[in-house]
This record gives structure tokens, sequence and C-alpha cells, in this order.
């Protein structure tokens, strides 16, 4: 726990996939009345709280998925998600450009994912995490795993770790009991594209 603690301290930035950790992994389809095949996505508003306490540290947020959908975007939008890279199933370019345009190493960074694709960045990041129902290769190369399922606070569950080691929840808390909270100011949101996943 002492090490944990130590690289939970380091972090300046998290990143996260978005199916199986921001909604709990089902796709849901539906026949829209012009006939057509969409889906949607339910999402958790303790993540949501997770993501705002975030911009109150000044710890940057972001997402990268191997699927591109209008709902993911938008949930990020609102949320103040910096970056959203969607359709990168190969995920280390995205880490990579994070890196670069924030001046961060990897030991600065937490990642959260739940399968193959994302193990490249579990293994290269300083905090790397992941939920329950991960595949077994997952879990072994994750410092942390949630006690709650994706979808249903793992990643709140992660966040409240992370801001508690810093030192930047409890003050965060206190400024509610006194009604003088404010969320830090939503980042401009850059959307980067890949062809490369899926629609």
């Amino acid at each position: 726990m002492e090490e944990l603690i130590k690289r939970a301290k380091k972090i300046k930035a998290i990143l996260t996939d978005v199916d199986g950790i921001l909604t709990d992994g089902k796709v849901n389809f539906f026949v829209t009345p012009e006939g057509k095949i969409d889906e949607f996505k339910s999402f958790n508003t303790q993540d949501g709280i997770a993501l705002m306490l975030c911009r109150g540290a000044g710890i940057i947020c972001g997402i990268i998925t191997g699927r591109r959908h209008p709902t993911t975007v938008e949930r990020a939008r609102n949320l103040g998600y910096k970056y959203i890279y969607q359709g990168f199933l190969t995920k280390t370019g995205p880490l990579k450009d994070i890196l670069e345009r924030e001046g961060l190493t990897a030991e600065e960074v937490a990642y959260i994912g739940d399968d193959i694709t994302d193990m490249p960045l579990l293994k290269r990041v300083g905090f790397a995490a992941t939920v329950p129902n991960a595949l077994d290769c997952v879990k072994e190369c994750s410092h942390y795993v949630t006690k709650r399922a994706g979808g249903d606070g793992a990643y709140r569950e992660i966040i409240d770790f992370i801001l508690n080691a810093q030192g930047k929840l409890a003050p965060q808390i206190e400024q509610m009991d006194r009604s003088e909270w404010k969320a830090g100011p939503k980042a401009e949101m850059e959307i980067i594209t890949s062809q490369e996943g899926i629609a």
C-alpha cells in the first residue's frame, strides 16, 4: 500500500478507457425511427463528480478508447475532459502525444483499462489500474484493482484514492461543507479520431 500511495502522489494526469471502465462494458443496440442501428451507453454520475474533483485539484483528464461514438464525446465535453482519443485500438500513440503536449513523464500518468488493448499503457504508466472483471493478464500488469465494477463507481474509486494520496480530496469536501466548493474550469476539449477502431 505504501508503494501504491507513492505512485499516486506523483500523478498529474489520469487517462481512461471507456467501455468496461466508465460503463459496464455492454453495448446496447437499438433501431432508430429511420431504421438505422445505433447504440447507447450508461454512465455513472458518481464518476462524473470524480472528474469535477480532478478539475478542482488541477489534474488533467483524458479518454483513450477503441470505439467511436457521439455519446462518449458528449459525456466527455459535459464533464470537462481535456482529451478524447477515439477509434484507437493501438493506444501508445495517444499516450505519447499527451506526454509531449503536457510536458509529463509516463510516471506522472495514471491509466485505467480492462482489456488487452490497454496493456501496453498499463505497463508504461506510473499508476496502472483496472476493474474486478478485467482479464487476468490485465490484472497482472496493474498496480491497483478496484472493488467497484466498471460503470458502477470504479473510476470514482481510483480518483478518490489518488486525490486522497495527494491530500487534495479532503479540502474539497470541506469546501462543500461550507458551500464554497467550485469545480475547476472546464478545459477546451481536443477530439482526435482514428479510423483504426470500432465505429
